[in-house]
C-alpha cells in the first residue's frame, strides 16, 4: 500500500494522527519573528481556531508589547492574555491576565488568548527604546485552556489610618479591557480607648454591581477590635466597569478608633 506525504513531507495518516516517542514532523516554515521597532508586528490569522499560543523571548529589550485582535482583519482592539509561563519572575506575576507588558531587561514568558470568533490576532511593540523580542504564535482549534483550579488571588491592597479617619482601599484600574474580580474584602476596626457610640456606620464600594455596602454600629470597648465586614464569596466579585479604580470605604468610626481594610483581587 503506497505511503502518502503532504506539501512539508509529512506522512498523511487519516483518522489515525498520533505521534509516537522519538518523532520528529518535517516543517519549513518559520516559527519566528524578530520584533525591533515601535508598531513593528507579528499577525497570525486564526479562522476556525479557539486558541493562540505566544512565545515572547528577548535577550536585552526596553520596550512595551500589547495583545491585539480583529474580527474583520482591519480594525484592532486589546485582548486579555493569560500568562502561562513567566522564566523571569521578576518580570511578570504567573497566572494572571496582562494586555500588555513593558520590560526593561532579559524577558521570557508564555501566554494563551482566546480567539474563537477573530479573523485574526497579533503582537504589537506600543513603544520602544531599544533591544528587539522574539515572537513565536501557534494557532489551535483545542478547548482553551481547560483550567482545573481557581484562578488564582495575585494582588492585594491593604489600608489604614490614623484614629477618628477614613480609610479607603483603591484597586488600581487594571489595564484596557480588564476587570477586577475580588476574593475576599476583610474591614475591621480596633480601640485604644473606649467609644460609647450609638451611631450607624456605613461601609460603601464604589464600581461593583449594585454598590455593595454595610452597615454596622460604632461602639468599641478599650483595646477591643471589631470585625465588620468579612466578605469571602463563593464566585469572584466583579467590578462593573473595565479599566477603573475600585474602591472599599470605611468611614471615621470615632475618637480613638482605628479602620483597616484589606483586600484580595486578580484581573481579567
Amino acid at each position: 500500500m503506497p505511503t502518502l506525504y503532504d506539501a512539508r513531507g509529512n506522512e498523511i495518516r487519516g483518522l489515525f494522527p498520533d505521534r509516537v516517542n522519538g518523532e520528529v514532523n518535517t516543517d519549513t516554515r518559520t516559527f519566528t519573528s524578530l520584533l525591533a521597532a515601535v508598531q513593528a508586528e507579528v499577525l497570525i490569522d486564526v479562522d476556525g481556531c479557539g486558541v493562540v499560543a505566544v512565545d515572547i523571548r528577548t535577550g536585552a529589550g526596553s520596550l512595551t508589547y500589547v495583545f491585539e485582535g480583529s474580527k474583520d482583519g482591519t480594525n484592532y482592539f486589546t485582548m486579555p492574555a493569560f500568562i502561562e509561563q513567566s522564566l523571569v519572575a521578576a518580570a511578570i506575576a504567573n497566572e494572571a491576565f496582562v494586555h500588555s507588558v513593558a520590560i526593561t531587561t532579559t524577558h521570557s514568558a508564555s501566554y494563551q488568548i482566546q480567539c474563537a470568533g477573530f479573523k485574526r490576532v497579533r503582537v504589537r511593540v506600543s513603544a520602544y527604546t531599544s533591544g528587539n523580542i522574539t515572537v513565536a504564535l501557534r494557532a489551535s482549534g483545542a478547548q482553551w485552556m481547560t483550567y482545573t483550579k481557581p484562578v488564582p488571588q495575585v494582588l492585594w491592597v491593604t489600608a489604614t489610618a490614623a484614629a477618628n479617619t477614613q480609610a479607603t482601599a483603591t484597586l488600581p484600574a487594571p489595564g484596557i479591557g480588564l476587570f477586577h474580580y475580588v476574593v475576599s474584602v476583610n474591614m475591621m476596626r480596633n480601640a485604644t480607648a473606649a467609644l460609647a457610640g450609638t451611631a450607624t456606620l456605613i461601609h460603601t464600594s464604589t464600581n461593583f454591581p449594585g454598590s455593595p455596602a454595610w452597615s454596622v454600629g460604632n461602639a468599641m470597648a478599650a483595646g477591643g477590635q471589631q470585625l465588620d465586614v468579612d466578605l469571602q464569596p463563593a464566585v469572584p466579585l466583579k467590578s462593573l466597569l473595565a479599566n477603573t479604580a475600585s474602591t472599599f470605604v470605611m468611614p471615621a468610626a470615632g475618637l480613638a478608633v482605628l479602620n483597616r481594610i484589606n483586600v484580595g483581587y486578580y484581573v481579567g
